[in-house]
Parts: structure tokens; C-alpha cells; sequence
């Protein structure tokens, strides 16, 4: 096995410095920082099958044996990419319901929503164009039956979706556990249409905004849970409707622009 030219090395061993034990970690997790930014290029681009670690290593500057010493296997690595993402939009997403149900006034249906539809931008803090690959990978697994597809899923996302559903009948106590699952579902394959960094919309018309998608995700999706609500409830919700005109949620994705929606008036979290 050949070193890449230019490539980094392993850690040299700088215990007997004070700062070694600093230095040292601060230039692993430089080292895998590259490995992660290069695998998620290379794994949307070519999926799971069509990619390989030399290729990995080579993009990543590194040696395959500093790759294999960070990451043990294809499996591990990729696994890894989708857990790097998953684990910072979990943490932001959790803290925003958990701020928006520890306030006093009620929780509406689009508050709900407008933690769930935040941008990638704004969960990961970065540019729309950087996380193209994330998005390709996160639709390879979202509609594989693979093992390895299901084991990532379960483990990284569906901790997430069952956050959700869980508050989208806390706000709609009358819809049942298999509505609410059927209501998240269809709630991220809409996200995802506005995740997905083509060019698809502004071809058969749209303007090219990024926040278009987003803001209009909200009323949207509220009026779409709303109407599979049993008919019991669906009258007093869509008198409850026709009369309310309230300001999309703090920190919905158009800033908070009036719209029409579907509910009652919520606090602007």
C-alpha cells in the first residue's frame, strides 16, 4: 500500500510536550474533518457501491493507511458521514421544541412545523452548494431496504421523527399515532423537494429563491395534516381556520411574512 504524495502521516508522538496531548487531538480531528468533507463527495457522487477508499484517500489528501486508522471500514466511514450531520441537526432541532413547549402560551400546528422545516443552512451552518452530497445520500437511505440503509436510519433519524410525531399530537391531540406517523412521512418528502439543491423548480418556472421552498412548506403541510384529521374534528378546525390570519412562527425560513394558515393563533416563538 503506497502513501499519496502529500499526503498526511500519522500523529507523531509529542507527549513529553505539554501542549502535545492538545496539538495532537486538534490535528486528528483536522485529519478526519477532510476524511468526512472528501467521503460525503465521494459517497454522493458514486453511492455506497460505486465508491472506494483509495479514491476517499485520495481526495482527503491522506494516506489509506491514516484513513483506515481513523475510519476501520467503508461501512464504518459512511456511517460516520451520515452521523456527523445527523447528530447537529438532532441537537439544534431538540432545543428548538424543547424552548417551544416550556413557554406559556399554546403551541399551534405551524410552530411545530417551523422547526422541522428549518433550513440545512441555518441546522448546519453552511452555504446551500456544500451540502448537495449530504442531500444525495440522505435520499439514497431514505428510500433504500438495504440493512445497512435501515440501520441508519433507525439509529440516526428515526430518534428524530418520533420527537415529532409525538408533538405534532401533543398540538393535535385528536389525530391518531398512524395519522401522525403518515403526517411526519409526508411532512420530509415535501422538506426533502426543498432540500434538494437542482435546478428542477426555477426550470418549469419557479424563481430561484432559497427560502421560497421553505416558507411555503408551512401552510402547506398544516393544511394537508389538518384534512386528514377524523371528521368528527374537521369542522371546528376548519371553522377555526377560516378565521385566523396570524405571522408565520420566529424564525421561519421567509422571517416571518403573513400568510393565510390553516389554526390559531400561535406565539411567536
Amino acid at each position: 500500500m503506497h502513501a499519496v504524495a502529500g499526503a498526511h502521516s500519522f500523529p507523531a508522538a509529542s507527549w513529553a510536550r505539554g501542549d502535545g496531548l492538545t496539538s495532537q487531538a486538534e490535528a486528528a480531528n483536522g485529519t478526519r474533518t477532510l476524511i468526512l468533507d472528501a467521503a460525503e463527495r465521494i459517497f454522493g457522487e458514486h453511492g455506497f457501491d460505486g465508491a472506494s477508499m483509495r479514491e476517499i484517500a485520495q481526495a482527503a489528501g491522506v494516506a489509506q493507511a491514516l484513513l483506515h486508522y481513523h475510519f476501520r471500514n467503508k461501512e464504518t466511514l459512511y456511517e460516520a458521514v451520515f452521523e456527523r450531520r445527523a447528530s447537529t441537526i438532532r441537537a439544534v432541532r431538540e432545543r428548538r421544541l424543547e424552548k417551544l413547549f416550556r413557554g406559556e402560551d399554546p403551541v399551534a400546528l405551524e410552530d411545530v412545523l417551523a422547526v422541522l422545516f428549518m433550513s440545512l443552512e441555518e441546522l448546519l451552518g453552511a452555504r446551500r452548494g456544500d451540502l448537495r452530497y449530504y442531500v444525495q445520500m440522505l435520499a439514497d437511505v431514505t428510500t433504500s431496504t438495504d440493512p445497512r440503509s435501515t440501520q441508519i436510519m433507525k439509529r440516526l433519524y428515526d430518534p428524530s421523527a418520533e420527537r415529532f410525531i409525538e408533538a405534532l399530537r401533543r398540538v393535535l391531540p385528536e389525530l391518531s399515532q398512524e395519522r401522525a406517523v403518515w403526517a411526519y412521512l409526508f411532512a420530509i418528502g415535501a422538506r426533502m423537494q426543498a432540500h434538494a439543491p437542482t435546478d428542477r423548480a426555477s426550470r418549469l418556472g419557479a424563481a430561484r429563491r432559497a427560502t421560497a421552498p421553505y416558507r411555503l412548506l408551512i401552510p402547506f403541510v398544516a393544511a394537508g395534516i389538518r384534512a386528514i384529521v377524523p371528521a368528527s374534528q374537521a369542522a371546528p378546525l376548519a371553522a377555526e381556520a377560516s378565521g385566523n390570519r396570524r405571522r408565520l412562527p420566529r424564525g421561519a425560513p421567509d422571517g416571518g411574512h403573513d400568510v393565510v394558515v390553516a389554526g390559531a393563533a400561535a406565539k411567536v416563538a
